[in-house]
């Protein structure tokens, strides 16, 4: 089985090291490359030995929905899914389970 997976060579990863440096971001770096933004950033890590983090929009965008965010995306006459429907019925046992592992931390 191959993997279509290519080895970064010397010339690409100090590219990436190049623009990076000259201000490029990750995405405009990974199209010319042809690469994944992620992947040009573990390159750059692994050279440079600098961690990069993540800029503040980026961890917002990777942080959950928030309930609100949810509902106000909900269509306005959308109807909640019915008592006994699969999706329902999932979530209820795994909140259940949740309950039952909590309350069995406290006793002991």
């Amino acid at each position: 089985m191959t993997d279509n997976r290519r080895t970064w060579t010397p010339e690409e990863i100090s590219l990436v090291v190049n623009l990076r440096n000259q201000g490029h971001g990750w995405r405009a770096i990974a199209r010319h490359l042809g690469r994944s933004d992620t992947m040009c950033r573990f390159q750059y890590e692994r050279r440079t030995g600098k961690p990069v983090k993540a800029a503040p929009q980026q961890q917002a965008e990777s942080a959950a929905p928030k309930v609100s965010d949810i509902r106000a995306e909900r269509a306005p006459d959308s109807q909640p899914l019915p008592v006994g429907h699969p999706v329902v019925m999932r979530r209820l046992w795994l909140g259940m389970e949740g309950l039952r592992d909590s309350i069995m931390k406290k006793d002991g």
